[in-house]
């Protein structure tokens, strides 16, 4: 039984992982592009580049999404929002070396660049937030009169 149970935890945490993962590529990309795009670059996006994205994306949030699925507790949220924030943090790097190239920005510039990263960490959020739904059995189950079910 047991068995059985830890195989429906993996499956399900995998899925919210890669649905999580999938969703958060195609929105950061295209945030990606509009970031280059205002700083003045040339976007050179390839169909590898976003597949390792993608494969990154769901790799971080595995671990938890599987956590999320096991148990109902509270530590498997230390171990999803440990790869949920290692993400952003991980893009952040990256943007600040890939932005460090292309010079100095002027103030309509910038204007433009918060907005769209304030749209990325809303893209993180949303990832994030998929993941953590689906791992977790998607809607929530009411206790009707606050009486346990099982009780």
């Amino acid at each position: 039984m047991d068995g059985q149970r830890l195989l429906r935890a993996v499956g399900r945490g995998v899925a919210a992982a890669v649905i999580g993962g999938l969703v958060g590529t195609a929105l950061t990309r295209g945030l990606m592009r509009a970031v280059i795009l205002v700083a003045g670059g040339i976007p050179q996006f390839t169909w590898a580049g976003s597949a390792f994205i993608a494969l990154f994306y769901i790799v971080f949030l595995t671990p938890g999404a599987i956590a999320l699925a096991w148990s109902r507790g509270r530590w498997p949220l230390f171990v999803f929002g440990a790869g949920a924030v290692a993400i952003p943090v991980q893009a952040v790097g990256i943007a600040t070396t890939d932005l460090d190239g292309l010079g100095s920005f002027g103030s309509g510039q910038w204007t433009v660049l918060v907005v769209l990263f304030v749209g990325m960490a809303a893209a993180y959020a949303v990832q994030a937030l998929i993941a953590y739904r689906v791992a977790r059995g998607g809607a929530r189950h009411p206790v009707p009169c606050g009486v346990p079910i099982g009780s």
